[in-house]
């Protein structure tokens, strides 16, 4: 059962969740607040990518290697038990022993992959959606040999998880920056429109008919854009923008 002092610390981090004008400096220090009320070993926070939700980007995370959270996104999130969970929609908070019978789990090609490598058992996720669309996803893990997650904790991320999809999703709404990256002052005036064509929620096909080109054209320029930045693609492009 939550105590006074669980719930003033909620309402500090939801207050940190409006108030804080970084966005990532929120995502990390509201990591940090709920270590008070969830002890963890690790955490991860990743956003989903615009116009391609399924495909997660921007990892931060605590006691968790960037290279590790990358490699997660590259190889091991499509083998992810829980990846189902992440396009329903659903602003939801959940262990994940709850989702899966614990002998699958732990013989799982995912659990050996990406738990056993850091020495975790346990784990905990906010699946955070917007009016019905996925945003990103908050997990903390506990190493092996430490007691699983309560229900309690669950009701924490339930307690917030409202607030934050709300200030992720306004974040989208913001209009990003690319203008200090490196090589934007190389791009033509063209260029510079598609670049912030890219940085919408569109797919390829709504930019293509935006700016009246087909997608051939727009996939020649957008490779010209990316060798001018000295970027590899569009995830690297979000991660860019401020």
């Amino acid at each position: 059962m939550l105590t006074n002092s669980d719930w003033m610390i909620i309402n500090a981090i939801t207050y940190k969740i409006q108030s804080i004008e970084n966005f990532d400096d929120m995502r990390m220090e509201v990591m940090r607040q709920l270590g008070h009320l969830i002890p963890y070993d690790s955490s991860s926070f990743y956003l989903s990518c615009p116009g391609r939700p399924e495909q997660l980007m921007r990892p931060l995370g605590i006691n968790y290697p960037r290279d590790d959270m990358e490699s997660y996104i590259q190889k091991f999130c499509h083998i992810d038990y829980s990846e189902g969970l992440m396009m329903t929609g659903k602003n939801i908070a959940y262990r994940e022993s709850d989702i899966i019978e614990e002998a699958v789990r732990v013989n799982s090609e995912y659990y050996r992959a990406v738990y056993v490598p850091h020495g975790w058992h346990y784990s905990i996720h906010l699946n955070l959606c917007y009016k019905e669309e996925f945003l990103g996803i908050l997990s903390f893990f506990r190493q092996k040999g430490k007691e699983n997650f309560s229900y309690d904790h669950v009701q924490v991320l339930d307690m917030i998880k409202d607030h934050l999809a709300y200030r992720m999703d306004r974040e989208r709404v913001r209009k990003p920056s690319i203008e200090h990256v490196p090589g934007y002052t190389t791009l033509s005036k063209r260029e510079r429109e598609i670049v912030h064509a890219l940085l919408t929620r569109k797919t390829p096909e709504e930019l293509a008919d935006d700016l009246s080109i087909s997608i051939n054209t727009l996939n020649k320029h957008i490779s010209h854009i990316y060798h001018k930045l000295g970027i590899r693609g569009r995830m690297q492009l979000f991660d860019y923008a401020e």
